[in-house]
């Protein structure tokens, strides 16, 4: 009975040791099926960053690349602008390293580009029969011959200082009759590689040339090159360097037609550069003129020329008075025959000459380019500023745009509330401007950014433009202006300006200004204007400068935004540029619902004018800002 008992207890504890090992078991393989979970989320975070360093590793790299990109953008954006603005120089060579060839070797300049093409004119038949010549002429020309030789010889140092003082005695003695003023510019300073020996500017244009070099190249009207004695002018070198001169003249000022002159002080040569197209020249010399004479060349019995015998132990030579006649009547023509169109300047015109000169050129454009003025300082100087600034009109064809700027401003003046319009505007000095010459009391600073501050000045300033009920249309980045004065932004440049009636009626009107900061319907419309659906005139909405300056804003706190505007700006294709910019805007908006909304204030302000809107626009600002 008792062995059946213990029979019974060793399945049991067999089991129970069953039990015990399978608990065993499968706590093992719980620990190790925890331990390969816990390896595994540990491989996968490990992964996991591993893949985000990757990840962050190639935005960073893509970021940097496309730092590169823009880098490279700009670079060749501001080639570009400098070839098209600045330099245009349009040598037909086919590449960069012979070009600069070109520009330095003026006999090879001569052989590729003149040649056998440079034809002959005569320069007596261009001349009018204004005769200026007397004996004080005739006195200056002996100290010339006098003071160009030491010791029996000249050189070209002598020669220069000589012609220097001559030409300056002559203009002098002709200021009733010329236009002219002369500078010695036998320094550096056209396009910092050439320097003609004599630049010729209109009489009214003061510039210091020892300070303002690079201002000279916008003002000169002819120029003249000298040589030595023993240098013929019938020299490839020499000619080439003076018609060189002449091209490159043509190429920066963009104007037509160029004369200059060349002389070995005996003799005398005339030339003149006329451009066809944007890469076509032709090229002229005159008969060459003997300016002074040996004695025993001159026979008083045969020669027709007049001729006055000077010192013959220091020059034995004489002057040939017909060729100089013919020079003084060069130096004495109308302002209009030397064909100068870099600016619209008339040499009569009062430009403050006697009191300011040019110190800096500030900017320039297509209608205009804008100088600062400086006082003179002297003894007998009379209290007044320090400097003007002068906004010169490139051409008469825009004189419109001045005249408009003048209306304008008035109408912006007679809102009365005289300390905004001196904060958001420069007042145009109407005593000395013109449709000419715009005249204004201080220099304004560019800027480079707008902060919040700023883009509520900007505001505040289009809300100034609304009441007034006047449509700048030409809002853009070039025109908004800092005032160290008043710490606070200008909007500037009126030219493009329209006014509209009480009804907020414009008409429709020709489109000029700004296409890039324009709103989403003026855009659409260009592209439709572009494959030739609408015609040229545009109703412009009242809340126009508003948009355009939103735009302006979001681009400048934007650095995306800003950069693909700065790719759009530089293509060359018009329909590329307008189809780019309204897809940039227009996926603004979508992506920005701060932009969207002030998108959409305006366009209920368009609907119904509240001033308030204006004040909301400001904070929702706040909040690109914040982005």
């Amino acid at each position: 009975m008792a062995a059946n008992v213990d029979d019974e207890k060793v399945p049991d504890e067999f089991r129970l040791q069953l039990l015990l090992n399978k608990q065993k078991l499968e706590y093992q393989l719980e620990k190790k099926k925890q331990m390969q979970e816990m390896k595994y989320k540990h491989e996968l975070e490990t992964r996991k960053i591993i893949e985000e360093t990757n990840r962050q590793r190639e935005i960073e790299e893509t970021k940097r690349q496309r730092q590169r990109e823009i880098e490279e953008t700009k670079r060749q954006h501001e080639i570009e602008t400098t070839k098209r603005k600045k330099l245009k120089l349009e040598f037909d060579s086919s590449s960069l390293k012979r070009s600069r060839f070109l520009l330095t070797n003026h006999a090879d300049f001569y052989t590729i580009h003149v040649g056998k093409n440079l034809k002959l004119f005569d320069i007596i038949d261009l001349l009018e029969d204004n005769e200026c010549f007397n004996d004080n002429i005739l006195s200056y020309i002996e100290d010339y011959l006098k003071n160009s030789s030491c010791d029996g010889k000249t050189t070209e140092n002598l020669i220069q200082t000589a012609f220097d003082n001559l030409i300056v005695n002559l203009l002098n003695t002709l200021s009733h009759a010329t236009s002219l003023k002369y500078l010695d510019t036998s320094s550096s300073y056209l396009q910092d590689k050439f320097r003609p020996d004599c630049t010729f500017i209109y009489k009214n244009i003061n510039i210091n040339i020892e300070t303002q070099q690079q201002l000279l190249e916008d003002f000169v009207v002819f120029v003249g090159d000298l040589k030595a004695a023993d240098v013929r002018l019938t020299d490839r070198a020499a000619m080439g360097q003076i018609l060189q001169y002449l091209k490159v003249l043509i190429d920066v000022q963009q104007r037509q037609k160029i004369y200059g002159f060349l002389s070995n002080y005996k003799h005398m040569k005339f030339f003149y550069v006329e451009k066809l197209s944007s890469n076509s020249y032709e090229y002229f010399e005159s008969q060459e003129l003997e300016m002074f004479s040996s004695l025993s060349e001159t026979s008083s019995s045969s020669s027709s020329r007049s001729r006055r015998k000077i010192n013959q132990n220091i020059t034995n030579l004489t002057i040939n008075k017909d060729s100089w006649k013919i020079f003084t009547k060069f130096l004495t023509m109308n302002y209009e025959f030397y064909p100068y169109r870099r600016l619209n300047i008339d040499p009569c015109d009062d430009l403050l000459t006697n009191r300011y000169m040019i110190s800096k050129r500030l900017g320039n454009g297509l209608t205009s380019t804008v100088y600062l003025l400086e006082k003179i300082i002297n003894k007998s100087s009379v209290k007044t500023l320090s400097f003007y600034v002068i906004k010169i009109l490139t051409n008469n064809s825009y004189a419109k745009y001045f005249t408009t700027e003048m209306k304008i401003t008035k109408e912006l003046k007679k809102f009365h509330n005289s300390k905004k319009f001196n904060l958001y505007f420069q007042d145009i000095l109407y005593s000395l401007s013109s449709d000419k010459y715009l005249f204004f009391k201080k220099e304004l600073q560019f800027i480079e950014s707008l902060s919040l501050e700023q883009s509520k000045q900007l505001i505040d300033i289009v809300h100034y433009l609304y009441n007034c009920h006047v449509i700048h249309r030409d809002i853009r980045p070039q025109n908004l202006m800092f005032d160290y004065d008043t710490n606070h932004i200008k909007l500037i440049d009126f030219g493009c300006a329209i006014t509209y009636d009480i009804d907020d009626k414009a008409g429709s009107i020709e489109i000029i200004g700004t296409t890039i900061y324009a709103g989403l319907r003026f855009l659409d419309f260009c592209s439709k204007l572009i494959t030739g659906v609408y015609l040229p005139y545009y109703e412009y909405e009242r809340t126009f400068d508003l948009q355009c300056a939103l735009n302006i804003i979001i681009s400048m706190c934007n650095y995306d935004i800003k950069e693909k505007i700065y790719s759009i700006e530089i293509l060359p294709d018009i329909h590329k540029k307008q189809s780019k910019i309204l897809e940039l805007w227009q996926d603004t908006q979508r992506t920005n619902k701060h932009y969207s909304k002030l998108l959409n204030l305006i366009k209920d302000l368009d609907k119904l004018y509240k001033s308030s809107t204006f004040d909301v626009c400001k904070d929702e600002i706040e909040q690109i800002f914040d982005q």
